[in-house]
């Protein structure tokens, strides 16, 4: 299953009701026997880059803010970014996508992303939470990765999604006011 997970939006089905995670999508990087990693992709905080990392201010993507990347290590930094020539500490299966060191950004920057923390799960936990109808995994919209507005990202992902995923979009947010 590893290599169905790596690299793709793993995307929080309605079950899924309670932050960090209720309508998240999240871009996973990492799915094996270790612990899976991923950074949550619409997730935008009030904090802003140029006040926590100012060396980062003018290389990030627009919004200028840091995105809780998951409840994992918060108080760390997690770069994400696109570029044909890094050499990335973390490689994603999608090419030229992966986690960067902030202090050795590359010229061919085509895509930066700031996040406080991370989304992890130990070995099998994932997999346990997929069987239970958690979460869907869905191909990746490499241009959601860095969009501005990630506002609506949750209700675009499944829009697109295969079967009657679709169906979902129009879910409320609190079932009791339904």
């Amino acid at each position: 299953m590893a290599d169905q997970i790596a690299g793709r939006f793993l995307v929080a089905t309605p079950l899924i009701g309670s932050p960090p995670f209720a309508r998240a999508v999240v871009l996973m990087l990492e799915h094996d026997e270790s612990p899976t990693v991923g950074v949550i992709l619409n997730a935008k905080t009030q904090l802003l880059v140029a006040e926590h990392l100012p060396l980062l201010a003018d290389a990030v993507s627009p919004p200028a803010s840091v995105f809780l990347g998951g409840p994992v290590s918060t108080d760390t930094a997690v770069t994400l970014g696109a570029s044909g020539t890094a050499d990335f500490l973390r490689p994603t299966p999608l090419g030229n996508i992966g986690i960067l060191d902030p202090e050795e950004l590359p010229d061919d920057l085509s895509g930066l992303r700031v996040f406080a923390g991370y989304s992890g799960w130990d070995p099998g936990q994932l997999d346990d939470e997929l069987e239970q109808g958690s979460w869907w995994v869905l191909p990746p919209d490499r241009s959601a990765i860095f969009a501005p507005d990630t506002s609506h990202l949750w209700q675009h992902t499944i829009k697109s999604a295969p079967g009657t995923i679709a169906f979902h979009t129009t879910f409320p947010e609190d079932v009791s006011l339904n």
